[in-house]
């Protein structure tokens, strides 16, 4: 039983030295396998405008495809709001705001892995800055985004557990 300690012990440490920044993000392999670990902390963006709708944006993944709440797993080390900007820049090439506090908390666990997620209601600070991102029709592609008035029924399966927002829902 020792020995097998030691080799496990040994493994990870050559394992540890394949992420030197872990803060970066970590490499798919090692992604995957903490996901079998451990639950992972992420942030969803609600983004919301005047007229009561909400930014989706389109997601294809081994797990499924459909519309999704724009979100992001914590890194080593983040700070929530540098995730909530980070997100924002990365899925809407946009600035949001967004309060101090999520506005729910769900837990999710899957085949994937365990999920906490922190939902921010938020707005956005400056127009989405990419014109290519927008769906305009047709099949959409994977990160394109629109403006969604309720649950749309083609809406990633993870993230049914928001319609309530979707549909409404006030703070």
């Amino acid at each position: 039983m020792k020995a097998r300690a030691q080799t496990l012990d040994a493994i990870l440490k050559s394992a540890l030295v394949a992420v030197p920044d872990p803060s970066e993000g970590l490499p798919d392999a090692v992604f995957r396998f903490v996901l079998k670990l451990t639950p992972m902390i992420n942030v969803d963006l609600l983004v919301r405008n005047e007229r009561g709708e909400h930014l989706l944006a389109w997601r294809e993944d081994e797990y499924g495809q459909g519309w999704h709440v724009p979100g992001g797993i914590v890194r080593y080390k983040e700070s929530i709001e540098h995730r909530i900007a980070a997100v924002a820049e990365d899925e809407l090439s946009a600035e949001v705001e967004h309060g101090p506090h999520p506005v729910d908390l769900r837990q999710l666990c899957h085949l994937r892995g365990h999920f906490i997620s922190l939902l921010y209601l938020c707005t956005l600070k400056i127009p989405v800055g990419n014109s290519s991102l927008w769906h305009t029709g047709g099949k959409p592609r994977h990160g394109q985004i629109f403006w969604c008035s309720g649950t749309p029924p083609d809406i990633y399966w993870a993230h049914d557990m928001y319609s309530e927002w979707l549909n409404g829902r006030a703070v």
